[in-house]
């Protein structure tokens, strides 16, 4: 399901679940935060992408409509946390590699990333609240990126936008054509790889903003969502 390959200065972490166009599951999400913290210890920059034309479809609905209990969902809240804070907390940078469809948390993935690079026929969209849920990172995070207004679209719309508009809503920092993606992603990676690390370091975490609170809001507003009947209606009805 995840694929690692070191490439230079780069640890390459691969989602592989083409079944599921790459969505994950709670195993799915810790296995990607546990390869992106060895790509702390063993690398320069971390790269994210995903196999074939999807970058990743973001959670298996399937584990949302399972969370029954308190604890599961407080499981699912702490597994996205600690997936997306996590990159944050990195001292590395991490760049999305956005080689297709990065919808839910894999768009959140893509804004989570320190840099991202998309392939032009790409597709971004937040449907989570049309099947009953919510993006916790995005409602967090991508307003400061693209500001109020436009991440209320993108939440409250569900509508996916192209590589070209995620571009100028700054929530990508270069758009390619195929066959660019990987040259593209090289060329960042050469130019952080000249610079020291603890520079590199100190300077990706002065540049975010405080995490306080956050999991707790996740675990909250999770738990609310999934005790609201029309909500598991809707993400039941998704996965059927």
């Amino acid at each position: 399901m995840i694929h690692t390959e070191t490439r230079g200065d780069a640890h390459w972490v691969t989602i592989d679940r083409p079944e599921k166009r790459n969505a994950l599951h709670l195993e799915g999400w810790r296995r990607l935060g546990e390869e992106l913290v060895r790509a702390e210890a063993e690398s320069r920059v971390a790269v994210l992408t995903g196999v074939e034309d999807v970058f990743c479809a973001g959670d298996d609905i399937a584990v949302i409509d399972e969370a029954e209990s308190a604890a599961d969902v407080e499981e699912l809240a702490d597994a996205l946390y600690e997936t997306f804070w996590g990159i944050e907390r990195l001292s590395v940078p991490v760049i999305a590699a956005v080689n297709g469809l990065a919808y839910g948390g894999g768009f959140e993935l893509v804004c989570a990333a320190d840099l991202a690079v998309a392939v032009d026929d790409a597709a971004l969209a937040l449907p989570e609240t049309t099947i009953g849920a919510y993006p916790p990172y995005a409602v967090e995070r991508v307003g400061e990126s693209c500001g109020r207004k436009r991440l209320m679209e993108l939440i409250l719309t569900g509508e996916p936008i192209d590589a070209e508009t995620a571009h100028e809503w700054g929530l990508v920092n270069r758009v390619v054509g195929d066959g660019e993606l990987e040259p593209a992603v090289a060329q960042f990676v050469e130019r952080i790889g000249e610079s020291p690390k603890r520079a590199t370091a100190t300077a990706k975490r002065l540049a975010r903003a405080p995490e306080d609170g956050a999991r707790d809001r996740i675990r909250g507003a999770l738990s609310q969502l999934r005790r609201d009947e029309a909500c598991r209606a809707a993400t039941r009805a998704f996965t059927e």
